[in-house]
């Protein structure tokens, strides 16, 4: 994770200091870079200058003091142990000057734990990305308890100011959202393997050439207004479960989605419509690279 988040950080233009206990560790980052640029620029993703230019904007050091001293934004990825990361951030709350931010990449962990070992609670956050990070936009801003608000509108700006979407939460909430979703949906997919479902690869494949496809352009709760909210409750009941309130509440009310213009979201012809299409030539496009990778059949009256 750790180089993934310098690479975001330097091709933005910021100067970076990636810091590993083992010189081993650096040259592997090192490579890792270089061979992440390679690809972002043979994709068109970034243009030959800025796969260029990056590489010597990342200084690689063994040595936290060096890492921390000059820097005014910091971000801590290490293993998920609170033990370890309140260990690091006694560290950091040592070494940085007073004014840097202090985050936490932790998927699963209290920031107010983490911050509670510091001397600056105030400027210590949660910053967590998702791998890899300098190819998905979404960050996870949480704040501790004790967490300064101007400190978090500092990290959303800049993090906006460098391509990145922060999803800003409101409480100190371990796990945010997407780790509990994806922890979820791993959890289902145990069962459904331990019962003898399906396999493995089967469900791997059902996500990737199934639901996994529709998710990369609407939500949960989008795709529930496309597909109508009583329909959700009736699939909830056809499955003997009681209808979630925050679906029942919305039936109760007529506000059915799509169809009745209001659900969760308020919708005209015209958004429908556009996000239908943008779906359509989302999956248009995959079932292409499908065919021309030889995953699925081209029907024999559209060959060519």
């Amino acid at each position: 994770m750790g180089w993934t988040i310098a690479l975001d950080f330097a091709l933005a233009g910021c100067s970076v200091t990636l810091f590993n206990t083992r010189a081993e560790s650096s040259a592997r980052a090192r490579d890792n870079v270089g061979r992440g640029l390679a690809l972002m620029r043979t994709t068109g993703l970034v243009s030959d200058e800025a796969a260029a230019a990056a590489p010597a904007r990342i200084a690689y050091t063994t040595e936290l003091a060096e890492a921390v001293a000059a820097q005014d934004f910091l971000v801590e990825s290490i293993p998920e142990d609170l033990s370890l990361k309140q260990q690091l951030f006694r560290e950091l709350d040592r070494l940085a000057r007073p004014d840097t931010i202090l985050t936490s990449n932790t998927t699963a962990l209290s920031i107010t734990a983490i911050a509670s070992v510091c001397t600056r609670p105030e400027r210590v956050l949660s910053v967590h990305y998702y791998l890899p990070a300098h190819l998905i936009p979404l960050v996870d801003v949480l704040p501790a308890e004790s967490t300064d608000p101007a400190v978090i509108e500092t990290a959303c700006q800049f993090l906006e100011e460098i391509g990145k979407w922060p999803a800003r939460f409101k409480r100190d909430a371990p796990g945010s959202v997407g780790p509990r979703l994806q922890a979820a949906m791993m959890s289902e997919a145990f069962k459904i393997v331990q019962e003898g479902v399906a396999t493995p690869e089967m469900v791997d494949r059902i996500i990737t050439m199934g639901i996994g496809r529709r998710f990369a352009i609407t939500g949960i709760f989008d795709r529930l207004d496309l597909a109508g909210l009583d329909v959700a409750a009736v699939m909830s009941r056809s499955r003997g479960q009681p209808v979630p309130p925050v679906i029942a509440q919305h039936v109760e009310r007529g506000e059915l989605g799509v169809k009745t213009r209001q659900g969760f979201y308020s919708w005209d012809a015209a958004a429908a419509a556009a996000l239908e299409e943008r779906m359509a030539r989302h999956l248009i496009e995959l079932l292409k690279q499908d065919r021309a990778r030889g995953l699925v059949r081209t029907p024999e009256g559209d060959a060519s």
